[in-house]
């Protein structure tokens, strides 16, 4: 029993020896990939800041940005992000809005700004080279710790925020210029209806401290995913590669054998059907003239239309003054001395072949114009 003991300790020890090994591993290879700039923008300018990470961002501060918390619950989630931006260009009072979301479940945490004024400078970040390498624009509030549930006052690097956090959500949030007073917290506080009254002298204050080096929450690129999940996907990597070797070895001359007799079938059957196919495109041929010639042999006269109309004239007197026929619409202009549109509308109405049929004056008291469609 002992022996047994001792061997499941030296494995437990390796393991773990293993497990910290790893974890080093990784930590110094995120702080090698670190080598990236941080920079500020608030009212009074760009600041460059000394921490780094792996990613390089321009954090906008929170004296720029304006917050919104909206309720996305009943939006199907496919809908979700659209229905945001939908209603992001009726809170925002800017023309050209820059935004940052954050979603917990179906709750959108939105701030946004001017996108006129909030630049990714090329000089402050050494060059175009490192700007266009990935610079994520994020809001000052992301990298604050989150907070509990409840109303906080969080420093900020120019400025205070007032918070209220409700299930692990950012509620509400107001950018003050200078620290608030407890009248300026009541008056954020009054600004829902459902809070509870409670001391606001005794507001959990958070003092101004370096900002964290990742945001707490927001959007990861595909780098700084991978090396979240680095470990499990070399390992499905390994063993996927090793299960592909072993199938194709075994398959492959399977498949190449289906290959050969898929093709020697498929060349047996194209010369059995070919007389059948070629019959087939002769009868296709055959109808597609028959019904060309039947559209053409459908169009009415233009001589019967014309000896139909002369026979329905309501007056003796009528003449023909124009005549044009195109796509079985009519259009035809008659002259007479006291033309009653009525009595032109019935008469070419009773005519089964003539519908839709129109009358007006054209030009002269004595033109009718008559418009009217011809059916088969």
């Amino acid at each position: 029993m002992s022996s047994v003991a001792i061997e499941i300790r030296s494995r437990g020890s390796f393991l773990g020896r293993l497990k910290e090994r790893f974890l080093a591993l990784r930590g110094g290879l995120r702080r090698r990939l670190a080598t990236r700039p941080n920079v500020i923008q608030t009212t009074v300018g760009a600041e460059r800041l000394d921490v780094r990470t792996t990613n390089p961002h321009w954090i906008v501060g929170r004296g720029l940005c304006m917050y919104r918390r909206q309720d996305f619950t009943n939006v199907p989630r496919n809908r979700r992000r659209a229905a945001m931006e939908l209603r992001l260009t009726v809170w925002s009072p800017f023309r050209n809005t820059g935004h940052h979301c954050v979603w917990s479940g179906g709750v959108a945490m939105v701030w946004f700004w001017d996108a006129d004024k909030v630049r990714v400078g090329e000089a402050i970040f050494d060059g175009p080279a490192v700007a266009e390498a990935g610079v994520r624009v994020l809001p000052e509030s992301v990298f604050h710790p989150a907070k509990s549930d409840g109303v906080h006052v969080q420093a900020c690097h120019e400025g205070f925020e007032a918070q209220r956090w409700r299930d692990g959500v950012l509620d509400d949030a107001f950018w003050f210029a200078r620290e608030p007073d407890p009248q300026d917290i009541a008056w954020f506080v009054s600004r829902t209806k459902d809070v509870e009254a409670q001391e606001f002298g005794a507001i959990p204050h958070t003092p101004a401290t370096p900002l964290l080096p990742d945001p707490w929450s927001s959007a990861l690129t595909p780098r700084e995913w991978l090396e979240e999940h680095e470990f499990p996907l070399v390992a499905a990597t390994v063993l996927v590669l090793a299960l592909a070797l072993v199938w194709q070895e075994t398959r492959f001359w399977k498949v190449a054998y289906a290959k050969e007799a898929t093709a020697a079938a498929f060349e047996q059957m194209q010369e059995t059907l070919a007389p059948e196919l070629n019959a087939r495109n002769a009868v296709l041929e055959l109808r597609l003239q028959n019904r060309a010639m039947a559209a053409i042999l459908d169009e009415p006269s233009q001589a019967r239309l014309m000896a139909i109309i002369d026979g329905i004239l309501p007056s003796d007197t009528a003449t023909f003054q124009a005549w044009r026929y195109q796509g079985r619409e009519l259009r035809v202009v008659v002259e007479d001395q006291d033309p009653n549109p009525v009595a032109y509308v019935e008469a070419f109405s009773a005519v089964p072949i003539f519908q839709d049929v129109r009358a007006a004056p054209e030009r002269t008291p004595t033109r009718l114009e008559i418009t009217l469609r011809v059916v088969p």
